[in-house]
This record gives structure tokens, sequence and C-alpha cells, in this order.
């Protein structure tokens, strides 16, 4: 490996500070950042090669890592390179298929007169992405109108695509649901999210207009149609909102927020993300989400940005759907406690609380097997068992598999 040494060269070591870098991203944060990694702190032990290029395959970010490791000219292994090269061809081979289907998706929504916008992967990778094999993506998220719903619904049908799991009633989209999933049948079926909102918590779809992130949205081209990205400002909050929502857990998505605002934060109007943030009541979400970036890659955006939204007032209904959100799936309880604490409008939540309590048959049925007199019965027992077992047996269950001190 040939030696590097430059004047912003950063130790490995000084990356695996707590303070500076979560444990659960040291190993793989030094290789995204911009100052290149100093040589003389690369370990030279088989066991970490491989064990980082198991992580790094894992999470798909094998393209990102060796394009950050050539421009800054830092040597890898050449074992090490050829593993990542065939995990980012994998990864670009997965996104082109994506975005063919996607094309495929959009003609017909076109057709339709039904207006669509990319989310998330599917729009960085038209616009800050520049090589398939960079930013992989899971999934395609589509963002309809709530008033549009039922029509891409029907549409998606139409085309052959497949629902996945079933919501709690076939009315709870788009209402009381920000998504629904479907796959688009190919021989490597593509999922694709279809949004209502464009973020999850309950709250916010009483707060968040229905066409908040439509104010102002670009036009972006797929294969021979065209969709719609939201404008910069409202791409970052969702970025930095949607990152927090989900307790900050994946790197790619701090990543995208550290990216997005190395391409767009001198053209975009920052007075305008603040002033959003306070109307959405998103100010304490999007200021966690910057935090943790700034915690990996540094400064993202101006001082008195991050100012401004520390200044906005935060509510206790704010912090507690910020706090649970990256648990709502573990704990569904009190994922629905904490609807009904902190979403606005009584009759809302009340016909919320309704819906939950009479589930429709297709969501029993997937959720109890069998068929037999009174099945419908056993599945609303097996339900509420279910429900209160996961609630009790959670405290344990955290319990044990913390490590001991």
């Amino acid at each position: 490996m040939r030696r590097f040494l430059a004047k912003r060269t950063t130790p490995l070591s000084e990356h695996h500070q707590p303070n500076s870098v979560s444990g659960r991203f040291a190993q793989i944060a030094p290789w995204l950042s911009d100052s290149p990694i100093a040589f003389d702190c690369l370990p030279h032990e088989d066991d970490y090669w491989r064990a980082f290029t198991e992580s790094v395959s894992r999470q798909r970010l094998a393209g990102l890592v060796l394009a950050h490791a050539d421009s800054s000219g830092t040597d890898v292994p050449s074992a090490v390179r050829a593993a990542l090269r065939d995990s980012a061809a994998r990864v670009a081979a997965e996104n082109l298929h994506m975005m063919h289907e996607l094309g495929c998706i959009l003609h017909a929504f076109n057709r339709r007169g039904l207006s669509v916008m990319l989310l998330k992967g599917a729009a960085l990778n038209l616009t800050i992405y520049q090589h398939a094999d960079l930013r992989p993506m899971s999934d395609v998220d589509l963002l309809v109108r709530p008033c549009d719903a039922q029509r891409a619904l029907r549409l998606l049908h139409e085309l052959g695509c497949t629902r996945g799991s079933c919501l709690i009633r076939d009315d709870f989209f788009p209402k009381y649901h920000y998504e629904v999933e479907f796959f688009i049948p190919s021989a490597r079926p593509v999922r694709i999210d279809l949004h209502a909102r464009p973020l999850r918590p309950l709250r916010l779809a009483r707060i968040v207009p229905d066409d908040a992130f439509w104010e102002g949205a670009r036009e972006v081209r797929v294969g021979s149609t065209k969709t719609q990205i939201p404008r910069a400002e409202f791409g970052f909050i969702h970025l930095a909102a949607h990152a927090a929502y989900h307790g900050c857990s994946r790197l790619i998505w701090l990543y995208d927020i550290k990216r997005f605002t190395d391409a767009f934060a001198e053209k975009m109007d920052w007075a305008l993300v603040t002033a959003r943030c306070r109307q959405w009541r998103l100010s304490l979400a999007v200021r966690e989400a910057i935090a943790h970036t700034e915690a990996i890659f540094g400064s993202i955006c101006p001082r008195a940005v991050t100012a401004e939204l520390a200044g906005h007032c935060a509510t206790w209904r704010d912090r507690l759907t910020l706090r649970h959100a990256p648990r709502d799936s573990s704990s569904p309880i009190s994922h629905v406690v904490c609807n009904l604490l902190c979403t606005p409008g009584v009759l809302f939540r009340l016909g919320y609380l309704a819906a939950l309590l009479l589930p429709g048959r297709n969501h029993l049925a997937e959720l109890y097997k069998r068929r037999h007199p009174g099945w419908l019965l056993c599945a609303h027992a097996w339900r509420i068992v279910r429900g209160l077992w996961r609630a009790l047996a959670a405290p344990f269950v955290k319990f044990a598999a913390a490590p001991a001190r």
C-alpha cells in the first residue's frame, strides 16, 4: 500500500473517540469523511480488514468507501478492494434495475395525470450521487397528495403490483397511516413505499399541511418520463426529520444530509428552512439530525441556523413523539398511547382509536392463519394477547440483551 499524508490527514484512532462518532459508526464513518485517513493509522491485521469488508458490504456502502479512498489517495489492500468492487457492482445493478422499473411506474402515473414526487434514495440518486454504485436503495419512496391516494392505489393494482403487509384496516391509509407497501412484479421484485405523507408520526398528519412539500417542487427526468422532487430546502428538512424519527440509526442517512448540504447549502434559503421547521413542529427533529451528522462529518450548515432552531419552542409532545418514533414497530401499545397523547384533535383521535379497536378481516386473517368457526373471535383474542405479551416482555428482553458491566 502507498503511504499517503496530507495537511488535513485525520488519524483513524481519533474517529473512535466516543465524543466524536457513535460506536456503531466508528469503523466506517472515517472512510466517508472529507479528511483522508493516515496510512500509519490503518491496521494491518487480516481480521480488521475482514470485519471491515463485511461491515461495508452489509451496509452496501462499498461504492462510497472506494470513491472516498480514491479521491483522498488512501490505498486499500488489493483483496479488500476487489471484494468492495464486487459489492459496489451489486449495488449498481440493483439501483439500475429499480430505476428502470420506477420509470415504467412513473410513466403510468403521468398518463393518468397523477402528480407524484420522489423522496430519499431515488431523488438523491438523480441529483447528488453521480454513479449508480454510490447510494444503495432498498425501496423506492413515492409521495402523492392524500386526495390522490386512492387513485394511486388503484393504478398500482392495475399495473399488477402486489400489496405488502395488510394495514389494520383497508381505510387506515391515508388518514391514519402515512404509507403502504407494494411490490412491482419482475424477475427481481422492487418494493414501492407509497406515501400520502412524507413523515411517519401521526402527530404530523394534523400539523404539516397536505401540500407542504409540494411547494416549489423541482422537475427531474427518469428515463423517458418526468417526475418531481422536493425543492432543496424541503428536501433537507425531510432528510433530517426522517433520520431523526428513525433514531439516526443508519450511517447512510446522516451521510445523505452531509452530501446534500455540500451540494445545496450555498443556494438554500436557510430562513425558509427555519420558518417551515417552526411552522411544522420539526425544529427539534431537524436539530437532532444536524447534531448527529455534525458529530461525524463536521459543520454542515451555518451556526445561525442551528441557533435559530434551538430557540424554537419544543413541547413535551414534540419530545415524546421524537423519542418514541424509533420504537414504534417494536412497542405497538406504547406507540398507540403516544399517538393518542400527542396528536391534535379529539375527534381525530377517537376515530383513530376506533379503527384500532375494530380491525379489518384482512388484517385479522394475516395475523391468525387458522380457519374454523369463530376464527374471527379467536383472532381478536390472539391480537390482544400478543400485544400485551410484547409490551410486558419488552423490558425483560432489553435487560437480557444489555451488555454486562
